[in-house]
């Protein structure tokens, strides 16, 4: 009985790992490196061992250059590299500090010169103007960017819009650290805000609801984002709009960490322009803000050049209190339809004829009883004084539709009430 639990336990756990294992396959969160072996002449040295050794973490890969004296590296973490050739009969040729970024293919060719394997040869190389190896239209933020550049939410995807293609129509969506609910994400080449996609460490960040991101890590814990936006890879696909590809960071042999506070106050924030209508001595004070994000970053080794480890944590504290602030609101005699406090600088007319109401005084038959039951009741608020430049200011907006032109059945209260001169 247990071996046949033990079997189906098996049927169910190894399909899933495989899936598991395909879907982290097909979401390229590294970076690859390949080329060729030569000699000087041109002739490929086949058989040649080609070492790649992380700088930081100290971890080894291998492999062995193949016919045509080609050979790939097709999953390597992002970081920095030395990259070691070693053939019988040559020097060893070594490419130093070679830096792997997301999504990159990076193509190293090898001219070997004859001589002891124990002789090296330090090659040089400058980064391609081109990259030949993809397609894609893409650009890279790395994490000097991601936390030198001032974010005022710590909203890592408010960088997109440095990346050209990508646009939006009201940045003040990016409204929060997390950036989840209906926080903003960029428009890219045309595309609806919906059509990206988004992927950190290699899985799906997406909401599936309105595909809103679902997980917004904080800006100290990326290692560096890709966006592409043109030509994304196959192993992408599905989407029309933007790939927006996030790596974390992780640990090295040596211990790294941060700690940070970002605060918004109050204190530091100039008065608004609405709050001044009444002049000096009449300021409503400015909207008391209260808004904290803190945590820190530490990583470093466990075993030394084989396992390594990486936290973070970042807290958000965002408190806004109720404050004032000037809301334009009609008079009690505007209520009634007696507009006369306009004059002489606005001569209302009847809609209907262009004729001028006497003394800006809209007569009763052509005020709407659903406006009038809707100013005597608590839903709309009762000025709390007689300024009339609130009455005007809310006039000239153009929300003046509580009381009719015309009746109307049944009536309404969207009604134009009349055109000012």
């Amino acid at each position: 009985m247990k071996q046949a639990i033990l079997r189906g336990l098996t049927l169910v756990v190894l399909p899933a790992c495989l899936f598991v294992c395909t879907r982290a396959r097909t979401q390229q969160t590294t970076a690859s490196i390949t080329g060729t072996v030569e000699d000087t002449a041109g002739l490929v040295i086949n058989n040649a061992t080609v070492t790649v050794t992380d700088v930081d973490r100290g971890t080894i890969f291998t492999t062995k250059s193949a016919d045509g004296g080609l050979f790939t590296f097709a999953r390597v973490p992002i970081g920095t590299y030395d990259v070691k050739v070693e053939a019988q009969g040559f020097a060893t040729a070594v490419q130093s500090h070679l830096t792997l970024v997301l999504n990159q293919t990076a193509r190293l060719d090898f001219k070997m010169k004859v001589g002891a394997v124990n002789n090296t040869v330090e090659v040089t190389s400058e980064t391609p103007a081109l990259q030949s190896e993809t397609t894609q239209v893409s650009t890279l933020i790395d994490s000097r960017a991601v936390t030198n550049i001032p974010l005022a939410t710590r909203n890592y995807v408010e960088l997109t819009l440095l990346s050209p293609g990508s646009v939006h129509p009201d940045n003040s969506t990016f409204n929060n650290g997390d950036n989840t609910a209906s926080g903003g994400r960029p428009y890219i080449n045309g595309n609806r805000e919906q059509s990206n996609n988004f992927i950190l460490d290699g899985m799906d960040n997406n909401q599936t609801s309105d595909n809103l991101l679902a997980f917004t890590p904080s800006p100290d814990a990326i290692q560096e984002f890709n966006l592409i936006t043109a030509n994304a890879p196959a192993e992408f696909g599905n989407f029309q709009g933007g790939i927006v590809n996030a790596s974390l960071k992780s640990g090295t042999n040596s211990f790294h960490g941060a700690v940070w506070e970002f605060f918004r106050n109050d204190v530091l924030n100039a008065n608004q322009w609405e709050n001044k209508f009444l002049g000096p001595g009449h300021e409503l004070p400015r909207p008391t803000l209260r808004w904290n994000m803190f945590g820190g970053t530490i990583g470093g080794p466990i075993i030394k050049d084989r396992l390594f480890f990486f936290a973070d944590y970042q807290g958000q504290r965002f408190d806004h209190p109720a404050t004032s602030q000037f809301i334009t609101d009609f008079t009690n005699a505007e209520r009634g339809g007696d507009f006369s406090a306009l004059l002489p600088a606005t001569q209302l007319k009847d809609p209907h004829t262009g004729v001028p109401y006497p003394n800006n005084q809209i007569p009763l038959s052509q005020q709407n009883v659903v406006a009038a039951n809707l100013f005597a009741s608590s839903l709309y608020p009762k000025p709390i004084n007689g300024n009339s430049i609130n009455a005007r200011t809310r006039f000239f907006s153009g929300n003046c539709w509580f009381i009719a032109s015309a009746r109307a059945s049944p009536p309404t209260i969207f009604s134009t009430v009349a055109t000012a001169v």
